[in-house]
């Protein structure tokens, strides 16, 4: 059995913890933020700054258990002018928070923490973006050290969003308006539970709000829960926007035009114009079986239960293949599939409207196909149904044109 210290060494009164707060960077990765909480001990030689964030770019399988939620990250522990020196290359912003703890509250915090990186069964976990990450875990260890004392002040903006809502302002703070594309068609009905304050800070700043307006009571006496707030590295970072065409605005956009002048051309010479289905669903319909496999084959947690298969339908991939542009009396049932997939195109774009305008340009341009063969298949129907029944029964007699002048003299 690995040998584990169940108790750290004993810290000084003039022992600090800080929570320390680092900008969001350029990467999609640093787009949210980090956070540290730091323990300085300068009569103990003590200088820990612990982070939960850590991965081993070695682990076996690493890209397939990334995709599938089981990589394991780690806690880390180093001195902080690592870190700065790291963050600093980076050119992110780094604020230190030093907490208002009485001496029993500091050495619970140590000690717990030191138990958890000491342990080889508890310093590595499994990672959740929303629920179980370097803010939430630090979050956690202070809590837990100071439930009795601290209370978190109310802050209304921070109280009436969802887990997907704080995610699209970190995207589109940064301008990754892609990746909050892939992400947000990526997402379940769990990340749209309506959270209060303190599952709010997952994201690190929204702790160090959170944090900075908290109360600590004490001897019958409240104060701040952050005694004072230090600039360890600032920076005045300008993110340039980037071209609108190269936005997903634009290219779903153009793809919409697209679709709604060919989709008139076809109209206009009575044509079903299938290829066109045939390459635009047949990508939706990937997407809808990678939908399915973040649902049923990963443990990220937040992928279940996505309404987005409603526009992105997986079946849509090999059925889109089946159409054919003969007419033939046995293709009745071309204008029921679509028929149905418009409805639900319709109500994926009730709920893609809530979160990501970006994508409803995509979807107009499927309802358009839809709807499109959902009347042109009934209206070729209804015509070949009338025609057989004013032809059944009859002899059609072909008069040619030098008999039917004849008649007429």
């Amino acid at each position: 059995m690995a040998n584990t210290n169940l108790f750290a060494q004993k810290l000084s009164e003039s022992t600090k913890v800080s929570l320390i707060t680092v900008a969001p960077g350029q990467e999609l990765n640093d787009s949210f933020g980090h956070t540290l909480l730091w323990i300085y001990d300068p009569s103990n030689g003590v200088d820990k700054a612990y982070n939960f964030g850590e991965y081993d770019y070695d682990t076996d399988n690493f890209y397939w258990k990334f995709v599938r939620g089981q990589l394991p990250y780690k806690m880390g522990s180093y001195p902080l002018n690592l870190y700065k020196q790291y963050y600093q290359k980076q050119n992110r912003k780094m604020t230190e928070q030093v907490m208002s703890l009485s001496k029993a509250q500091k050495q619970l915090i140590y000690n717990n923490l030191e138990k958890t990186y000491n342990n080889p069964a508890t310093r590595n976990y499994m990672y959740k973006f929303y629920t179980d990450n370097c803010s939430t875990r630090i979050r956690d260890a202070l809590m837990t050290a100071c439930s009795d004392s601290v209370h978190l002040q109310n802050i209304p903006e921070m109280n009436d969003s969802t887990y997907r809502q704080w995610m699209n302002k970190c995207l589109y703070r940064k301008h990754h308006y892609w990746e909050a594309v892939g992400m947000n068609a990526g997402l379940g009905a769990p990340a749209d539970e309506r959270i209060l304050q303190y599952g709010a800070s997952y994201i690190p700043e929204n702790l160090m709000r959170s944090m900075a307006s908290a109360r600590r009571m004490s001897n019958h006496h409240v104060y701040y829960f952050v005694k004072n707030t230090n600039v360890l590295y600032p920076t005045d970072v300008i993110d340039d926007e980037p071209s609108f065409f190269l936005t997903p605005r634009f290219w779903f956009g153009l793809l919409l035009i697209i679709t709604s002048y060919l989709t008139f051309k076809n109209w206009k010479k009575r044509q079903k114009g299938y290829l066109i289905d045939k390459i635009l669903f047949s990508l939706v319909g990937i997407l809808g079986w990678f939908l399915m496999f973040l649902w049923f084959g990963t443990d990220h947690g937040v992928t279940n239960y996505n309404r987005n298969l409603l526009w992105a339908f997986p079946f849509h991939l090999p059925i889109i293949f089946w159409l054919s542009e003969r007419k033939d009396a046995r293709d009745f049932w071309y204008g029921y599939y679509f028929m149905i997939i418009g409805i639900m195109l319709a109500m994926g774009l009730f709920f893609v409207v809530q979160y990501s305008y970006d994508t409803v340009p995509l979807v107009l341009a499927l309802i358009v196909r839809a709807f499109y063969h959902a009347g042109f298949e009934r209206e070729h129907r209804m015509t070949n149904t009338k025609f057989r029944k004013i032809i059944k029964g009859r002899h059609l007699e072909v008069i040619h044109l030098e008999h039917e002048q004849s008649l007429e003299e």
